[in-house]
């Protein structure tokens, strides 16, 4: 039960600081500078290390291409070892923000691999393929409710844009269809914070946010069962103004909830805005 309970606080964290699942993609062909997010971080259980996933974004004028890549390690292999892929693209807004192509690649610790692919258009549920198939027989996601969603990828370009919060740190649902899942992150600001990151990173103020992980369909009962819920996740949330975009990105420097196993975080160690180690606001 606590493996179980922890390896999926796990994925609900991870779901919030990168992608859940995702590999390829097309590059932004758009004319105009191009503003450039980059940003690695390291997977913590109670002081001990369990992985690293990085996230490298850029947005020229309205579109953006995000890839993303996670890896664990040690100890949490026994049980829910990932390497995962991910690439997304689509348009984004001052306030809004469209995926047009989501790709997918991982393989867990028994060597599976599995691709899974998103194709959208404004009026349709996206279009998915999955190699291998998989089914989902009783557990669907209506057609109706797929619609409107951002997979995993484009819901972290969704916060870390500023394109959901309208320039305010942590007010922000992401609603998420992953080919499998549909869920909503939920993102409330607590209050503001002076923070210090061990690693020296980032020392000064912060918006400490609350997250939630709201599970909506296409969930098994035998993997998360009724009476099992995600822990209560925080996120220290810093804005980093890109002059290229003149707007703000909204950086969750820290995020961590704890588990039946301790505490877990996942910590930025090196972040680059425009090429440029940042100053915050």
């Amino acid at each position: 039960m606590k493996k179980r309970q922890f390896s999926w606080s796990l994925v609900a964290l991870l779901a919030l600081a990168g992608p859940a699942k995702a590999a390829g993609g097309a590059a932004s062909d758009a004319a105009g500078p191009a503003s450039q997010f980059q940003m690695a971080m390291t997977i913590y259980a109670g002081g001990i290390t369990l992985g690293k996933m990085d996230i490298d974004a850029t947005v020229r004028g309205n579109d953006y291409h995000a890839v993303s890549n996670l890896q664990t390690s040690g100890v949490v292999n026994a049980f829910w070892q990932a390497e995962i892929q991910a690439t997304s693209s689509g348009k984004v807004g001052a306030q809004t923000l469209t995926p047009v192509l989501y790709d997918s690649f991982d393989i867990n610790r028994t060597g599976k691999k599995q691709e899974v692919s998103l194709t959208y258009d404004s009026a349709n549920p996206p279009r998915l393929y999955a190699d291998p198939p998989y089914s989902t027989t009783g557990y669907e996601v209506k057609p109706e409710d797929q619609k409107a969603t951002l997979d995993p990828l484009s819901a972290v370009m969704f916060i870390v844009s500023g394109a959901g919060t309208a320039g305010t740190p942590c007010t922000v649902t992401a609603p998420v269809f992953d080919g499998r899942r549909r869920y909503n992150i939920e993102m409330t600001k607590v209050k503001d914070v002076d923070i210090k990151l061990d690693n020296g990173l980032y020392a000064g103020k912060a918006s400490l946010c609350q997250i939630k992980y709201h599970q909506l369909s296409g969930f098994k009962p035998r993997v998360i069962k009724a009476n099992e819920t995600f822990p209560t996740i925080n996120a220290w949330v810093v804005p980093y103004h890109s002059a290229t975009r003149n707007s703000d990105y909204m950086v969750p420097l820290r995020v961590w909830a704890d588990t039946p196993y301790g505490l877990v975080a996942v910590v930025a160690n090196s972040l680059k805005i425009d090429g440029q180690a940042p100053k915050a606001n």
